[in-house]
């Protein structure tokens, strides 16, 4: 593992899931070319929650949450956005839905922003706390993913699993050292090392059946 939680600020020293988060938006940063129309869902204008910042790529991006805090560019539920069908290149949702009590009805909406051809980029937790942002409704599993966006119109879709039993595992060590107020980060370092090291070199098909969440690449 190359992350480190000490010295330079990484997505695992955030936590196991932003780790997972940042490298799934991370590896997909290929979608964005510049002057591309792109819709943030949810997502902040400044103050982010981890190191993935979608206004270095040269893109035109505009923010959409409820929370007037985050200065979002719309102010509306991300079940009704008053944009026009058909409109944008990219949309990202990070760690959305499950603050939504009908979450289906935001994929439908943002199958209707995305142009023919555009691709929206959602991530979701599975095995991971409640918590609320400011209310915490679900979690499903790829499964439900792969069925409902197919139902929905999208013709390409890909369900990438965000880690196994042992992210799970390193997760909750590190919530657990932040129940105690206290990080004594040479051993969580530690332990986190281990547990995502074994997490890189799990084959056993039951093992791999936990998981912290899913990364979603939904192609209108």
């Amino acid at each position: 593992m190359t992350t480190k939680m000490s010295g330079k600020r990484s997505s695992l020293s955030i936590s196991v899931r932003r780790h997972f988060v940042d490298k799934f938006f991370f590896s997909h940063k290929d979608l964005l070319t510049p002057g591309m129309r792109v819709l943030d869902i949810g997502g902040k204008k400044s103050n982010k929650r981890g190191l993935f910042d979608i206004d270095r790529y040269e893109v035109e991006v505009k923010y959409v949450n409820i929370d007037r805090t985050t200065n979002p560019d719309i102010i509306c539920d991300a079940s009704h956005i008053p944009l026009p069908d058909n409109s944008y290149d990219v949309i990202i949702m990070g760690e959305l839905l499950e603050h939504i009590p009908e979450p289906l009805e935001a994929m439908t909406e943002t199958y209707r922003i995305l142009r023919p051809g555009g691709t929206a980029l959602v991530t979701v937790p599975f095995l991971y706390p409640i918590h609320a942002d400011p209310k915490d409704y679900s979690r499903y599993t790829g499964y439900f993913w792969q069925e409902r966006a197919g139902k929905i119109g999208f013709k390409d879709i890909k369900i990438e699993q965000q880690g196994n039993i042992f992210a799970v595992l390193a997760l909750a060590v590190q919530h657990l050292f932040l129940a105690k107020k206290t990080s004594w980060r040479p051993v969580q370092y530690m332990l986190l090392s281990v547990f995502m090291w074994f997490d890189k070199r799990t084959s056993s098909p039951l093992l791999k059946s936990w998981t912290t969440g899913y990364g979603l690449v939904l192609t209108k």
